[in-house]
This record gives structure tokens, sequence and C-alpha cells, in this order.
């Protein structure tokens, strides 16, 4: 009956029934009632003893108060539980999966709460480190992390940053964006960057920001002779593309002699994307380059995530 009347949201009236506090059962379900009803403060006072005192509702007991302080902006005790929980030897696969997911959205409803200026709350140099070195990335949560550490001193976050940037499974983006931020802080320590299960070795104090390359300038004005007359708003996507293309492959070298092949590949995938009817013949035509050189750059093209 008390389930009933929980499950249809009849939680007023499944409180009347839930009165015997040392049962640990009951005291949960007063919590999914309270929480349900928005008595949060309420559900916060029980929410701490009924957590101290869980054995067998322990889990749920836990996820349930983690939400209730998420929706008071508590956020950094929700996050210090979270934490807690998912460093201990041993959580129950659902409860691991549940868990990781609240820590995600916590700090996501942290930086959103800062943003508008209702909190001053923004991730700590211990949040940032766990979000670069979490198995799951949360896409969202890291580039909002690597956007704040451009106002810090990231020398503190080195080993993670190292440990981010060699794994190759993290995103090849991100990557180059924490290059450029040691870039700009003068890093001079050699590193090791995997992307595409390719090794290459990067000193950050002598090496040049993405598009300070001369292959950017390069390539750029190649797409400008062949477009800027023609098609200056395809030009314009072209443009941001090859930006894209070259924070995904940095810092492989790119050599002068595939410049026209690469500018090509650019112009070729972008106007088939917009229905734009153009041939390979034509591509070779306005860059002077081979058709075969244009079809494989369009292979590593096609495989990048944009």
């Amino acid at each position: 009956m008390i389930e009933d009347l929980i499950e249809t949201g009849q939680y007023k009236e499944a409180l009347r029934y839930l009165n015997d506090l040392e049962d640990e059962k009951v005291r949960y379900q007063r919590l999914v009632c309270l929480y349900g009803m928005q008595e949060l403060q309420q559900a916060k006072k029980e929410g701490l003893k009924a957590k101290a005192l869980a054995e067998e509702t322990y889990y749920d007991v836990v996820a349930i108060y983690v939400s209730i302080l998420k929706d008071l902006e508590e956020f950094e005790e929700a996050i210090n539980i979270i934490v807690e929980e998912l460093s201990m030897p041993y959580i129950p696969y659902q409860y691991e999966t549940v868990y990781n997911a609240a820590y995600d959205e916590l700090l996501l409803a942290k930086q959103e709460a800062s943003l508008e200026g209702t909190s001053q709350k923004i991730f700590n140099e211990e949040e940032i480190e766990n979000i670069l070195t979490k198995e799951d990335t949360n896409e969202d949560l890291l580039y909002m992390a690597i956007e704040q550490m451009e106002g810090m001193n990231i020398r503190r976050m080195i080993v993670p940053i190292r440990q981010f940037i060699r794994n190759n499974d993290k995103p090849d983006f991100a990557k180059s964006l924490l290059i450029e931020l040691m870039i700009d802080q003068e890093i001079d320590e050699d590193m090791e960057v995997i992307k595409k299960g390719i090794s290459y070795e990067v000193n950050p104090s002598y090496a040049p920001m993405v598009l300070n390359q001369e292959a950017s300038y390069e390539i750029y004005k190649l797409l400008m002779e062949a477009l800027e007359d023609d098609n200056p708003s395809l030009l314009a996507m072209c443009e941001q593309f090859l930006n894209f293309y070259l924070y995904s492959i940095y810092p492989k070298y790119i050599d002068e002699q595939d410049y026209r092949s690469i500018a090509g590949a650019i112009h070729y995938h972008l106007a088939s994307l917009q229905y734009i009817d153009i041939e390979l013949e034509d591509i070779e035509y306005l860059y002077n380059c081979d058709q075969e050189e244009v079809k494989d750059v369009s292979e590593t093209i096609q495989s990048i995530e944009y």
C-alpha cells in the first residue's frame, strides 16, 4: 500500500503510515516522500540520521541524500559524500554507476550556479583532477574544467595532465587545449601525447600554438584562393573545420607537400556535406594535387568527430 502511494506521487498520504523510525526501510521511504514534496530542510535533517544508521538501505539512502543536498545547492557536501563512496574498496556496480552519474551532475550544477552568480562555487583543483583522470569522460565537464584552468597555475596539475594526454581514449581536441595551456605557462618538460594510437613527443616551452603553425596559414591561403570569390560562406566553414582538424592532429608534423591535399580534402568534405556538386577532378584542378592523396586525407577527416 505504502509503495503504491509513493509510486503514484501521494507522498503526504504515504507519510501518515511511515512512523516507525526504528525501521530503516521506513526512514528511507520517508526521505523519498519528503524529497518528492520538496520539504528539503526536513529531508536533510532526517537524511543525515538515516545515512548514519542505514545498513541494507545504505546505498539508496546515500543516493537520495545527495539529491537532497544538490537541490539545496549544498554542492560541496554532496560532492564530498560521492567522492568518499567512490573511493571505497567495494561498491555494488549498479550504485557505482549511479554515483558516477551523480558526481557529473553535481559538478555541472555547481558550475551553472557559479555562472549565474548565485554562488561563488567553482571547480577546485581536486575536482579538476578527478575530471581529467576519470575513466568515463564527461566532455561537458571536461571543457568547462579546461576553460577554468586558463586562470590557474597548472603546474600543480601536471601529473593528471600527463596521464590525460597520453591516454589514447581521451578526446584529441582536449589534449591539444591542455598542451596550449602548458605552452602559455611555459612548462619546460618533455611530454608524451598519444593520438589515434600514435605517440608524439612535445615540450610545451618550445612548441608553437596550434594555429600559429605555418601549416595553418598556408592551408587557409589555399582555401581562400579557391573559395573567397565564389563561395565565402563555404570558405568560413572550411576555415572553422581546418582549425578543428589541426587541433585534432596536433602535434603531428604536417609536411609542406601535404598542404594542397589537406585543403582539397577539407573543401571536398564540406562541399559534400552541403550537397554542393563537386567532383574529385575539380578538387585536383583547383588545388593542383593528386586525387589519391585527397582520398587519403579524407579518410582521416571523416574519422574526426566534429
